[in-house]
């Protein structure tokens, strides 16, 4: 609270409570009146007291992220995977390096972010360089409800890692095992049937849960849900 704001709302609030109480101008003298009641009108200042103090106070866990660009993406749909959502790390996103590895200029965006340039990538861009315990964050809006397949594009040298999709908290694939490509610079098609998912705007969270051979999950460049 910064000097210019006080006298506050929490000042007016606790002034005119009282004087509504009718107190008085002696509050020792308030105090040796009835006791219950006496009690119960200082905890109901309190309480007006603390909603005063709270009531401007905003919170901002649900501004933390927005959707990038402002577009929500849409199942059924195609979801790039470099279309994160906006925010800092720890909100929007959690990746184990402090800097995109892709030094390729310009950057699709400036994040923490490993996003990969590749030729074939179906935006050009791929999610890259990817370890065991970071997370993405997409605002989705689910059309309809039931049951859906993930195509995807992927790529990895050797048998890759697992990850999965979480729905506001809930995961909803399980495991997902990112196959072997031939290497990385091969992405190749691959899909994840029986998603079972509930229609609304919800938090999708990608989260890369063990590494393969390599230590890397492996190479993501999108996702497509396919209503079954």
């Amino acid at each position: 609270m910064s000097g210019g704001n006080w006298p506050g709302p929490a000042c007016v609030c606790y002034s005119n409570a009282v004087k509504q109480a009718h107190i008085g101008s002696d509050f020792d003298d308030f105090l040796k009146q009835d006791g219950l009641f006496s009690a119960f009108l200082i905890l109901a200042m309190g309480l007006v007291l603390v909603g005063c103090t709270t009531s401007g106070v905003r919170d901002s866990s649900a501004s933390l992220t927005r959707p990038y660009l402002g577009k929500l993406h849409v199942i059924p749909g195609t979801i790039e995977l470099e279309d994160f959502d906006e925010g800092d790390e720890g909100a929007a996103y959690h990746d184990l390096d402090p800097e995109n590895q892709e030094k390729k200029e310009p950057p699709y965006r400036k994040t923490g972010v490993d996003l990969e340039w590749r030729e074939a990538a179906s935006g050009k861009f791929n999610v890259g360089w990817t370890r065991p315990g970071e997370w993405l964050l997409y605002t989705v809006n689910v059309k309809e409800a039931g049951t859906y397949r993930i195509d995807m594009h992927v790529a990895c040298k050797g048998p890759g890692g697992t990850f999965r999709l979480e729905f506001n908290g809930v995961d909803r694939t399980g495991p997902i095992t990112v196959p072997e490509t031939g290497g990385w610079e091969h992405l190749k098609p691959f899909s994840h049937a029986g998603v079972k998912l509930v229609a609304g705007r919800q938090v999708m969270k990608v989260v890369m849960a063990t590494g393969g051979q390599s230590g890397s999950i492996g190479d993501i460049d999108y996702f497509k849900f396919v209503k079954q």
